[in-house]
């Protein structure tokens, strides 16, 4: 992808490429106009499962403004995105830059104020969150995405090989399949692109496994959205699945505990990070 250009739309209806995202681009195959409604590309699917659905009602709920949930409930989300996980991926090299599932978006803020040059394309499968938080929050941090559009992770509505670098954050353990996600996002990157996603590692312990898996089960059944306890084991099983090997996942180092060893071993009876990592 040439440096500053709009990224190519994949129709998300068809899989027929449609050309770039500017102005009122109509799919060649199947006629589906696509344009910007408060400030937001609607590039999910026609056909949009349930649990997808309820993640706009969920995440859209009226209540806390927009700085409260950025600087209050997302502060050390926000300080790690910043100051661990994103000088990792993103530099003044970067031309393209794809933040898959992020809510508030504030990955997709912080990577534009480290590359300035680069196309920034912040997505998530609410439209709502996205209009009435995103938006905000890319002007709270005076840096805002250049393309703000609701999208689908497991099926990514941009052609192949386009972002340098892709980003999400405690996402794919919500997704129906998280292993077809995978494979879009490394379908998208660019060659010599990367993409680093945080995830959570729930307890192996029989235990507290099993505690965790019921809190998470019953918050899911109340809001009819897919959320589900995933082991380190099984995150290694999803690569694999995905194509990849158990390599491509590991613990993230605490402050305090640095060894990857020593926190799998921990995981045992509390929850873990881990980053995921893919590269073209």
């Amino acid at each position: 992808m040439s440096s500053g250009g709009a990224v190519r739309l994949r129709c998300p209806d068809c899989a027929t490429a449609v050309g770039p995202l500017e102005g009122a681009p109509t799919c060649p195959g199947c006629g589906r106009a696509f344009a910007v409604s408060r400030g937001v590309w609607n590039l999910l699917p026609s056909r949009l499962a349930a649990v997808k659905l309820n993640e706009d009602r969920v995440h859209a709920e009226a209540g806390l403004r927009t700085w409260r949930r950025l600087f209050y409930h997302k502060r050390h989300w926000l300080e790690w995105c910043e100051g661990r996980w994103l000088p990792t991926l993103v530099d003044a090299s970067t031309r393209a830059f794809l933040e898959v599932g992020g809510g508030l978006c504030y990955a997709s803020a912080l990577a534009k104020g480290l590359a300035p040059e680069a196309h920034v394309v912040a997505t998530d499968v609410s439209p709502q969150y996205l209009s009435q938080h995103a938006l905000e929050t890319g002007r709270i941090l005076q840096s805002p995405a250049d393309v703000y559009a609701a999208a689908d992770a497991e099926a990514l509505p941009f052609e192949d090989e386009q972002f340098d670098a892709v980003f999400s954050q405690v996402v794919l353990y919500r997704l129906p399949d998280p292993t077809r996600a995978l494979r879009e996002i490394h379908r998208v990157l660019a060659p010599g692109g990367r993409y680093l996603g945080i995830e959570r590692a729930t307890p192996w312990g029989r235990p507290w496994r099993a505690r965790e898996a019921g809190t998470m089960r019953a918050r899911a059944d109340a809001s009819g959205i897919d959320e589900r306890a995933i082991s380190y084991r099984e995150w290694e099983a999803i690569l694999r699945g995905a194509g990849f090997g158990p390599a491509h996942v590991a613990p993230v180092p605490g402050r305090r505990v640095r060894s990857a060893a020593l926190r799998r071993l921990g995981n045992a009876v509390r929850p873990i990070h881990v980053a995921i990592r893919l590269a073209r």
